[in-house]
């Protein structure tokens, strides 16, 4: 019994012996460094920057907030979305303007001109003033063939507007909004203004598709087909539920130009 006991014990000995010994001890280790990594300068999307150019439609005449109509709106739908980084509008409507003058302010306002050069887009609302001053001229007895000759002279200084934009800025796309009849409320079944304004949009939409990446937005058929008043107390400019279904269909051309772009590779307006 003793025996077994000075036996146990050298065992405990030679046991803890070879458990501090410094050769059973681990002492090679890998070091592992962990590098922060950064995402590609692809990861994060795309600023995009528009310059708004029209009339009272883009300035937001008979928006009760005051805001400035689809713009705001507009702005804030781009900016909900993943695909799209940060998002400015510069607002160039004035109450009032026909074709003809915008095409004048942007030939002549350097304001204007620089923000053009420096957008990524180009939203347009025109033409609604250049049809008011053919009935303000011709009322009562206006007829179909009175709104011809004005209709001629829109497409050139349509064309000429298009022009002068791609020559400021030939990178730039362009969204063109057609024009509605205002006087849908008391006329809807008057057949000669209906014809009027499908005139003007099929000379609008004609003239955008002889221009690459340029998109054509219908609005008519909102305020024709909707049960609602989409109208102002002034019975001619979008109340705030007409700019807010115009704001979705701008929305869809800039879009549109938008996926093209990005298609063809054409750059933004920041590197």
């Amino acid at each position: 019994m003793k025996r077994l006991s000075a036996v146990s014990g050298i065992c405990v000995v030679m046991l803890l012996a070879a458990c501090s010994h410094p050769e059973s001890v681990q002492t090679d280790r890998e070091t592992v460094v962990f590098e922060k990594q950064f995402p590609d300068e692809d990861f994060y999307p795309d600023p995009l920057s528009l310059v708004s150019l029209g009339d009272s439609l883009t300035q937001g005449v008979g928006d009760s907030s005051g805001a400035g109509g689809y713009v705001p709106l507009l702005e804030q739908k781009l900016q909900e979305r993943s695909e799209i980084g940060e998002v400015s509008i510069d607002n160039f409507g004035k109450r009032g303007n026909r074709s003809d003058q915008l095409l004048k302010r942007v030939k002549e306002e350097q304001e204007i001109r620089s923000s053009i050069s420096e957008s990524d887009i180009a939203v347009i609302t025109i033409g609604g003033n250049d049809v008011m001053k053919v009935i303000r001229s011709t009322f009562p007895s206006m007829t179909y063939e009175d709104f011809e000759g004005a209709r001629l002279i829109y497409e050139e200084n349509l064309t000429q507007l298009f022009s002068e934009i791609r020559e400021l800025n030939p990178d730039i796309s362009i969204v063109l909004m057609g024009i509605y009849n205002p006087f849908y409320i008391f006329s809807a079944d008057i057949e000669e203004m209906r014809l009027i304004v499908e005139a003007w949009n099929e000379s609008a939409e004609t003239i955008a598709s002889d221009w690459e990446n340029t998109s054509y937005v219908e609005v008519a058929d909102l305020f024709r087909q909707n049960d609602n008043n989409l109208l102002h107390s002034d019975y001619f400019h979008p109340n705030d539920q007409g700019y807010s279904l115009i704001a979705e269909r701008i929305e869809e051309g800039v879009l549109n130009v938008y996926e093209n772009g990005a298609d063809e590779g054409v750059e933004t307006s920041e590197e």
